[in-house]
């Protein structure tokens, strides 16, 4: 899709915002290959460190639902702020706390899992080892929580 044609589109209907946060530029390029596979057309943006997340979230205008995200990728070992931090972050100090929130991390250890959703993950997904499994992850994950499951109309 040209670009004219995706800013028409835009400036006409509301594009899913997914925001990712991860610092591996590896992992950063499978995950925009799996938005790539899943054919849906959003607007992905990446952060690769913690700090630099927890100050765009924080300067995300209440006013503005349209600058919201529709979903967040989140790794847990980030620099500057860990991933539960920014978890935490999101649903406590941003207007939208309520925004579906995926773990995407290398970490197996039963605590991090835990841990994960004690701080109200919606989702925690083991990344995997092989390019083409990650990128079918990033697909299944992106069909699920931006194509198939139903959203909030305070979201919409």
């Amino acid at each position: 899709m040209g670009n004219k044609q995706m800013s028409e589109q835009t400036a006409h209907t509301a594009v899913p915002r997914v925001i990712a946060v991860e610092d591996n530029p590896a992992d950063v390029r499978l995950m925009e290959e799996g938005v790539a596979a899943a054919g849906v057309e959003l607007a992905l943006t990446v952060y690769n460190s913690g700090r630099t997340a927890a100050d765009q979230f924080r300067a995300i205008d209440a006013e503005t639902p349209a600058d919201h995200p529709d979903l967040i990728l989140l790794d847990l070992n980030l620099p500057g702020t860990s991933g539960l931090e920014l978890l935490t972050l999101v649903r406590t100090e941003t207007p939208f706390p309520d925004v579906p929130v995926v773990i995407i991390s290398s970490s197996e250890s039963r605590e991090d899992i835990n841990r994960a959703y004690e701080h109200a993950a919606n989702a925690y997904v083991t990344k995997p080892t092989d390019p083409d499994n990650y990128i079918d992850m990033i697909d299944a994950t992106i069909d699920f929580w931006i194509t198939t499951a139903a959203r909030s109309p305070a979201n919409e």
